[in-house]
């Protein structure tokens, strides 16, 4: 009888767990802490902005939200770790554009076609700066300058494949500009070659920045667009000066919220629904506009992989008619723009 009787229960336990629907698991989601990888070093631009998320996440997801730092190889190191997760929530990537490049770059087969997206979050709008000596009053004068002297005027980026590169390559390539530039190993170390008078120009995020254009200690000529930015409103877009930019504008660095691709929808949806209310918050408009960042929350689900694939579009060919990029976007159905 003991033996029937446990056979009976055993088949009601399985029959239980069939009857469960395919999202019931789901429905218990969150049951415990979440972390949330930033694959950049604690103080830089990323870990600052997901420092600010993080709580508020916490908030509206109900259980603790721990950060997790695994800076390395532009950010595919920390990018590999969570993937390598199970695809159930728990772990959730603070994502910068890095990922749009990473096969490019050949740092990582990963893309953001591998997580499934939840939605951008800010960006600091990129400008062009030079030291409040320089005798550039204005890009015009700038430009002026580098056609004058071809070769002769010194630009500093913080490293091949970044977003100072980038933009320098684009003016050179598509603004027919001939000029020096240097990977200084950093954007501050960029940002101090042009104050201590080793370079003439940099391309630094505006919100880094802020404080030295405010006390006259930098002068902005351009904000990296082809419009204005709400920050310095008499500051013009680069196209101004550069026309034949605009197409590839804006060309943004934002971070991003991401899972793992296979997280079931239940779960996706509910990370989104509190990503939502996270951006909505008070505080963090407040960490926003106290640091002169640009929310772009409006792009969502869907609609990041979109953004993503025209900014590799972008980014990838000008690295690759550069000689930099280490594959050809080509090798990945990246079409030119």
């Amino acid at each position: 009888m003991k033996k029937v009787w446990k056979l009976g229960v055993l088949v009601f336990i399985v029959a239980a767990m069939l009857s469960v629907p395919a999202g019931g698991f789901a429905d218990e989601y969150p049951s415990k802490g979440i972390t949330l990888v930033v694959p950049w070093g604690a103080g830089g631009v990323t870990d600052v902005a997901a420092r600010v998320f993080a709580p508020l996440f916490e908030k509206y997801m109900g259980v603790p939200v721990v950060i997790l730092n695994r800076p390395g190889a532009s950010g595919a190191i920390g990018t590999e770790y969570a993937y390598a997760r199970p695809a159930d929530g728990y772990t959730v990537l603070f994502s910068a554009e890095t990922p749009a490049s990473f096969r490019i770059m050949d740092v990582s087969k990963l893309s953001f076609h591998d997580f499934e997206p939840i939605m951008l979050l800010s960006h600091s709008e990129k400008i062009i700066a030079v030291a409040p000596e320089s005798p550039y009053q204005t890009l015009a004068d700038l430009v002026n300058d580098i056609r004058a002297r071809p070769g002769k005027v010194r630009f500093a980026y913080s490293g091949a494949g970044a977003s100072g590169h980038v933009q320098g390559l684009l003016m050179m390539q598509k603004g027919n500009l001939d000029f020096s530039s240097t990977p200084f190993g950093g954007g501050n170390n960029a940002l101090l070659a042009v104050l201590g008078g080793q370079v003439d120009f940099t391309s630094p995020n505006i919100g880094t920045v802020k404080d030295y254009i405010s006390s006259g200690k930098l002068r902005a000529l351009a904000v990296f667009d082809s419009k204005k930015t709400a920050y310095l409103p008499e500051l013009p877009p680069i196209t101004d000066a550069i026309p034949e930019i605009a197409p590839y504008l804006p060309l943004d660095y934002p971070n991003c919220l991401a899972v793992k691709k296979g997280t079931p929808p239940e779960v996706v949806e509910k990370i989104a629904d509190a990503t939502s209310k996270a951006v909505a918050d008070p505080k963090w408009k407040e960490f926003l506009e106290n640091n002169w960042y640009v929310g772009l929350d409006a792009v969502r689900g869907q609609d990041m992989l979109v953004y993503w694939d025209k900014w590799a579009s972008v980014v990838g060919w000008v690295l690759q008619d550069a000689g930099v990029a280490k594959k050809s976007p080509e090798a990945f159905n990246i079409p030119r723009p």
